[in-house]
């Protein structure tokens, strides 16, 4: 007699053959939650925001109320056409504007405020210009009979306060009391508004000290369309004010990829091989003497604690520093290269990634493969197949679906109204993997819905869907009141010798949302799940498909086909309901004793 029971379920382990994993693990585990030991589908998506355009491909939602900011239907979004698109919060105690930066890889830095972007006004070029020609200085007046040699730079300001580097300097030469009249530089009508809202310029000159040495001191704030300035100051009074901070600041370039941001107010983006850094608190501010560069073109940015970790297309690298000047590079000796920039995910335990040889976590200063004794190779490569993959955090799980392929032919082969011009094959499928948890290990998921996008939210750590011109998220508190149909095969069970397994139970809770099920029941062998079914049990001997039984009632004792015996078992769960355990054996008699 032989009777086995599955009390417990896992996941798939692709890496060991079907018949060598454990008895709660499966061969296939698709859409299903399985941290409750039961199984259950994943939890419904819920619409929570109607994009406002087709063409949206991320977004980034800002809480209307920041004490309540996990609460998400009282909120604004930004939407961007361009997935690749970060934005961070200005990394500023009490910012009296509130302004987000944002990066994208196909336009350069910009940054808004929040109420700017509430009121539906367009972001501002990120960075201060420089003005390209020096002050014009004229000296008269005076009558002492001391002379001064002084040299006079001009800075421009937004309206909000950011400053960008000087001027060329101006050098005259006048008497001490001289009226030194100055000419300001001119300044592009686009940047006083529509680009960079310049407001304001500032006037420094120079005083030298007792020891030779020259410095800039602040003189005097002018609204930026004044055309000239007398300065009357002395050196005593001017040598007592602040001195130019901005002399090696400059704008980001336009071609940076994305950013994140550091601890200690320092953002990190990068271009090509190169890391950039702002300064510390300023994010308009970004002097090329911070930049780094690294061996390989970099895919993407992540940040554990402290640690920027660089990932490559080649070997990962680590910078690490309270200060942009003082930060260093370290390559990390495993080679890991990243394949995609959405791949990446930062959480407490590390940064994880993609790799040609599946999740690659780097913490601590070291590089771990992750799932090497969860999937091999060849089965990564076979799931991955699409590399442009969005991943983000679902509680303790990486979780990503692939996502719409641009270019599937070259761009003058076909008439491009002939021809989809889209590969949309990656954006159905997903896949879940908790690295910390060996029972849950890789899980798939499909949906009858191409994926645009998976994010999570910042405010809350929730996990957003872009799909179907809305953003949708999924609640994790959900699976006591509805979840998605989801599919469950078990290992391949080996008897001792051919036996014929006559009889099944299958125990369940319903959901609260869980539709009402037909009247009579469908036993055919080959049939799908219908939305009248509470479930499917479907039984497999040798490989061969000989049974399907509708789950109808919890513990019901379901009668198999006789007349064969098998030394191979496996037995397959299709359902929306709660299954807590399955039961099968030889004979009724045998399911008492399970």
């Amino acid at each position: 007699m032989v009777a086995f029971k599955v009390p417990i379920f896992g996941g798939m382990v692709p890496a060991l053959d079907p018949r060598l994993i454990a008895d709660t693990s499966a061969t296939i585990s698709k859409n299903t939650w399985l941290y409750a030991g039961t199984l259950v589908g994943l939890p419904e998506l819920r619409e929570i925001h109607t994009l406002q355009s087709n063409t949206t491909n991320k977004v980034f939602r800002i809480p209307k109320d920041y004490p309540n900011a996990a609460f998400l239907h009282d909120s604004t979004w930004m939407e961007f056409d361009n997935p690749d698109t970060d934005v961070v919060r200005a990394p500023v105690f009490g910012d009296q504007f509130d302004r987000y930066y944002i990066f994208s890889s196909s336009e350069p830095p910009k940054y808004n405020t929040r109420q700017r972007i509430e009121d539906g006004h367009p972001p501002f070029l990120l960075g201060i210009p420089f003005p390209t020609e020096p002050p014009e200085v004229t000296a008269s007046g005076g009558s002492s009979e001391i002379t001064s040699s002084r040299a006079y730079v001009v800075t421009w300001v937004s309206a909000y306060g950011e400053e960008g580097p000087p001027s060329p300097p101006k050098l005259v030469n006048g008497l001490q009391d001289d009226n030194y009249e100055i000419e300001l530089p001119a300044v592009n009508p686009d940047n006083l508004g529509v680009d960079r809202n310049l407001a304001k310029a500032r006037i420094y000159r120079t005083v030298t000290s007792a020891g030779g040495t020259a410095t800039y001191f602040f003189v005097a704030e002018v609204d930026i369309e004044e055309e000239d300035y007398i300065d009357t100051l002395t050196d005593e009074v001017v040598s007592s004010r602040e001195q130019l901070q901005s002399m090696a600041w400059s704008a980001p370039p336009t071609d940076l990829q994305g950013c994140v941001s550091m601890p200690n107010g320092i953002m990190a983006a990068w271009r090509e091989n190169e890391l950039w850094f702002s300064e510390p608190y300023r994010p308009h501010a970004w002097p090329a003497a911070h930049v780094l560069t690294v061996e390989y073109p970099i895919v993407g940015l992540g940040v554990t604690n402290q640690t920027l970790v660089v990932c490559t297309q080649g070997y990962p690298m680590t910078a690490s520093g309270v200060n942009p000047a003082n930060i260093t590079t370290s390559k990390l000796t495993t080679l890991e290269p990243c394949i995609s920039r959405s791949s990446i995910v930062s959480s407490p335990e590390g940064v994880y990634y993609a790799s040609p040889n599946g999740i690659v976590l780097v913490a601590a200063g070291m590089v771990q493969n992750v799932t090497r004794l969860l999937i091999t190779r060849d089965k990564w490569q076979e799931y991955t197949r699409n590399t442009k993959m969005r991943a983000a955090r679902f509680g303790t799980s990486y979780y990503t679906f692939g996502s719409i392929t641009e270019g599937v032919f070259d761009a003058d082969a076909f008439d491009n109204d002939c021809f989809a011009q889209e590969d949309y094959t990656g954006a159905y499928k997903g896949f879940l993997i908790d690295t910390t948890d060996e029972r849950i290990a890789f899980n798939l998921m499909e949906s009858d819905l191409p994926t645009i996008n998976t994010q999570n939210d910042v405010w809350s750590g929730e996990l957003f869907h872009l799909r179907d011109g809305k953003v949708y998220w999924i609640d994790q508190g959900d699976q006591t009141l509805s979840s998605q149909p989801y599919l469950w095969r078990s290992k391949i069970f080996q008897m001792m010798a051919p036996t014929n397994l006559a009889a099944a139970q299958v125990y369940f809770e319903t959901l609260a949302t869980t539709p009402p099920q037909s009247a009579v029941a469908d036993n055919s062998l080959e049939q799908e799940l219908k939305q009248d079914q509470y479930g499917l049990l479907r039984i497999f001997a040798d490989g061969r498909h000989v049974a399907t039984r509708e789950i109808r009632t919890s513990g019901e004792i379901m009668t198999l086909p006789s007349g064969y015996k098998a030394v191979f078992w496996q037995f397959e769960v299709e359902a929306r309901v709660r299954v807590i355990s399955v039961n099968i054996a030889s004979s009724p008699k045998e399911l008492r004793r399970v």
